[in-house]
């Protein structure tokens, strides 16, 4: 016996069967019968009186019923007894199971005669992930194997400068394996694995249905103007690498939304104007809810999107609470809105458009465990993550710091002996005293979380306090500071081996700081050439092959999702530039070889170190942090940079000044009151922090 599945056969067929099937019938139609049964009088009921008169009904015994016929049959001979409601309800009902028996046998012949249509519906539907994957998972994928236009692929491979039968990378090999399956992901991955590029590929090798009608076809999200200008770089190239790729418009392939200038905007939705759906869309999410909101929902035509990619998803929302904030992030509230409008717009029976949510090495099952709390964006039945998910507070299992990336901590201690008189500052440099890491998992999570004071908590709320208590002529006293101190570190000898004249380097400060303040500033400190980094121009100056002797200045917030092709070298002004211990490992990330990817090796276990004595690094990261007059230097900054270092993956430190700070025995014991907090020490009432005073009897 075959079980049919009734609700796979849809309305329409239905309809049609119905249409096909001719019934005739003597029954009246189920309006007037109805009609009839209610209008018609009883005749098979009596009336009596009771002895005050009132009427009572009762229905007529078999008896009485038969006398009443028998007598009106002796009066006329051609009586007729009248038809009651018994006689309708049963002529109804047969004539019901009539057509309701000829329905059922129409469809079971229709369902019988597309059993094969609904049997491959039903291996197409109720497949697992895995199942659905069209690719070969047991073999490294290449990009012949996931990308089938020929002109796209040798387009991107130029860009790439690479061969067909190039390996994709294990991020690209399990991305591209979900979008084969049309499968949404949050995916996570270290840099320089290739997330953003994997994002911009599929999108634009992804094909339209039919069935979705017209409109743009896959809107992608990014969290800066300079992620948009990168990527409008970078599809541009690969257009122009296409068949007839300079010949036709390109604003049909791709269009890109970014707050700017007044004209800037303004051509923005011109160019939305004259070509209203193209393939893809890329914005930042506070321009398209400007649109949105200004220009209204239909303006923008994202009604039946195939493909929803956000590019560093964490790096939007709050880094602590996530989405369990008063105020929704703008990333929230467009994701709430496209992903809701999919629904209150559908004109088709296409699936959901996939989600794709990238993110860096930071996430934890905390980011999965709340998109499924609070949102309602990803048909979970179609999902699988890409990276491991651990804890919060578990201590990773692989670095996200590259382990050819190394990092030197400089101290500038101010001289202010000449600078009253003759207005000369001076500076003196160290190394950081580089604290051993231990060799165990104890003595890592002892720096990360034994401490008092010493975790993110704490720190996030001591430094906002120190900064936002500055007057801002300090804080531009400080920006000095450090900039001079840059100024003797590129003049000394013992860089030059690392960092000689004619090579380019990337200066990375503070948001509360512009980059012009940064390079009018730096530019009457040091004889080299510096100036603003443009997003929009110099997304390949690292790249090139000429040696000019340029530092290039940006603030950190504009750094995020950067690929800096050949970038080795970058100055970070000020510990304020580090936001988090993440941070550290984003602002490292940007440091990439020619191709643009870090290489996989250079992501081991956690535990991983390379003490060899011949060590040469990749990349080199300069901190420069300024000290008091008297060489005093803010003890929990000290912990905080530690605590970086190890959480990014017990990242290699090497000295680069040629003269340790002075670390002695009182030192230490300072920064262990400091670490465990005021009242670990009965003898001090205040303790300094980074020139703050904090006295234990302003708690009681």
């Amino acid at each position: 016996m075959i079980l049919l599945d009734w609700r796979l056969v849809t309305k329409h067929a239905l309809r049609s069967i119905v249409r096909k099937q001719r019934y005739s019938s003597k029954v009246p139609s189920d309006e007037t019968l109805l009609k009839d049964i209610m209008n018609e009088s009883s005749s098979n009921d009596v009336t009596t009186l009771d002895e005050q008169g009132n009427a009572a009904y009762r229905k007529k015994s078999t008896l009485e019923q038969f006398q009443t016929k028998k007598s009106l049959a002796a009066q006329d001979p051609n009586y007729v007894p009248p038809l009651g409601p018994k006689y309708w309800k049963s002529q109804f009902r047969k004539s019901y199971q009539k057509v309701e028996k000829g329905l059922s046998n129409s469809l079971e012949a229709y369902v019988m005669k597309n059993m094969d249509v609904i049997e491959s519906f039903n291996k197409k539907h109720r497949k697992t992930v895995e199942q659905r994957i069209k690719v070969d998972l047991n073999k490294t994928l290449k990009w012949k194997d996931v990308i089938s236009n020929y002109s796209l692929r040798s387009a991107i491979l130029k860009y790439l400068q690479i061969e067909s039968s190039k390996e994709l990378t294990p991020f690209q090999n399990r991305y591209f394996a979900l979008m084969s399956a049309y499968s949404s992901t949050v995916a996570k991955g270290p840099c320089g694995c290739g997330k953003s590029f994997s994002l911009l590929v599929s999108a634009l090798s992804l094909r339209r249905s039919s069935a979705r009608g017209k409109g743009i076809n896959s809107l992608i999200i990014v969290k800066s103007n300079a992620l948009v200008h990168q990527y409008a770089h970078v599809t541009a190239s690969i257009l122009r690498n296409m068949s007839h790729g300079k010949n036709f418009n390109h604003k049909r392939v791709a269009q890109f939304l970014f707050r700017g200038t007044a004209e800037e905007e303004i051509q923005q939705e011109d160019d939305l104007t004259d070509v209203q759906y193209p393939h893809i869309l890329i914005t930042t999410p506070q321009r398209l809810l400007d649109i949105l909101s200004s220009r209204g929902m239909d303006f923008v035509k994202i009604n039946a999107l195939s493909f929803v990619g956000v590019d560093d998803f964490n790096t939007m929302i709050d880094e602590t609470f996530l989405f369990e904030t008063p105020k929704k992030a703008p990333i929230v509230k467009l994701m709430d809105y496209v992903l809701k409008l999919q629904d209150y717009r559908r004109s088709h029976n296409d699936p959901h458009p996939q989600v794709v949510l990238l993110s860096d090495d930071s996430a934890t099952e905390n980011l999965l465990s709340q998109i499924k709390e609070y949102t309602k964006w990803i048909d979970w039945k179609k999902f699988a993550t890409i990276g491991k998910f651990g804890e919060e507070d578990d201590i990773p299992h692989y670095k996200f710091v590259g382990s050819k990336s190394a990092v030197s901590s400089v101290l500038i201690k101010p001289d202010f002996t000449n600078y009253k008189n003759q207005g000369e500052l001076h500076v003196d440099l160290f190394d950081m005293h580089m604290s051993d890491y231990g060799e165990t998992s104890k003595s890592w999570l002892d720096t990360l979380y034994r401490s008092t004071l010493g975790n993110s908590m704490s720190y996030k709320k001591h430094r906002n306090i120190k900064w936002s208590s500055l007057p801002l002529a300090v804080k531009l006293g400080q920006l000095e500071i450090l900039c001079l101190g840059l100024s003797v570190l590129l003049n000394g000898k013992s860089i030059q081996k690392w960092y000689p004249r004619g090579k380019k380097g990337l200066i990375v400060h503070a948001d509360e700081f512009s980059s012009k303040q940064v390079v009018d500033m730096l530019s009457k400190k040091t004889e080299r050439k510096v100036r603003q980094f443009s997003t929009r121009f110099d997304l390949d100056i690292f790249d090139s092959s000429t040696t000019n002797d340029e530092l290039l200045a940006i603030n950190v917030s504009s750094l995020p999702g950067l690929t800096l092709k050949n970038l080795d070298t970058i100055f970070i002004l000020g510990i304020e530039a580090i936001k988090n211990e993440h941070t550290l490992a984003m602002i490292m990330g940007r440091t990439r070889p020619g191709n643009g990817l870090i290489p996989e090796s250079e992501y081991g276990f956690f535990a991983q170190r390379d003490n060899k004595t011949d060590y040469i690094p990749r990349s080199r990261t300069f901190i420069l942090s300024s000290m008091t007059p008297d060489g005093y230097y803010d003890p929990l900054d000290r912990n905080f940079l530690m605590r970086s270092f190890v959480k990014n993956g017990l990242v290699k430190q090497l000295p680069i000044v040629g003269v340790d700070e002075p670390w002695t025995k009182d030192m230490v014991l300072d920064y262990e009151r400091a670490m465990n907090g005021p009242e670990a020490n009965d003898n001090f009432e205040t303790i300094q922090f980074g020139g703050i005073d904090y006295n234990s009897d302003d708690e009681k």
